[in-house]
């Protein structure tokens, strides 16, 4: 934000600036767009499509991703900072994420991830009462693991 500041070694990786005058402009229609969001008067979809119209970001828009590329200076430097908690929280979550992934391929490993038949009246009718509690993940979600 500072165009003086010394980063030190990381003055190299710094390519641009958050135009904070974009910023303050627009501070107002800011707030006016986060308190729509937060009271749920307006699908976060709907805004995106607004301020994107025409492939074009509006004012607005633009100055909501200048603002978004605070918060994301700021995670960056926790991040390379010495602060090993930062990092360690970031894996976990990390780690978290991949698990569900790989439970979700084990699940699905047959088709890759996808539900390719198209759903059909009683499609369910061949499960048995006795084969639904045989899933190891949840009681009564359909899954029959191999035997």
């Amino acid at each position: 934000m500072d165009p003086l500041a010394d980063y030190g070694v990381l003055n190299g990786l710094a390519r641009s600036r958050v135009t904070m005058r974009l910023i303050a402009d627009n501070w107002e229609d800011l707030l006016r767009v986060a308190g729509s969001l937060a009271t749920g008067a307006v699908r976060a979809s709907d805004i995106l499509r607004v301020l994107q119209g025409g492939g074009r970001p509006t004012t607005l828009g633009r100055a909501i991703a200048e603002y978004g590329r605070i918060a994301k200076t700021l995670h960056l430097l926790a991040f390379v900072d010495a602060d090993e908690s930062y990092r360690r929280q970031v894996g976990a979550q990390l780690s978290l994420q991949e698990s569900r992934h790989r439970l979700a391929r084990k699940v699905f490993h047959g088709q890759r991830g996808e539900l390719r038949q198209r759903y059909r009246e009683g499609q369910e009718a061949p499960l048995t009462e006795q084969s639904v509690p045989d899933c190891p993940f949840c009681a009564g979600c359909g899954v029959i693991p191999s035997r």
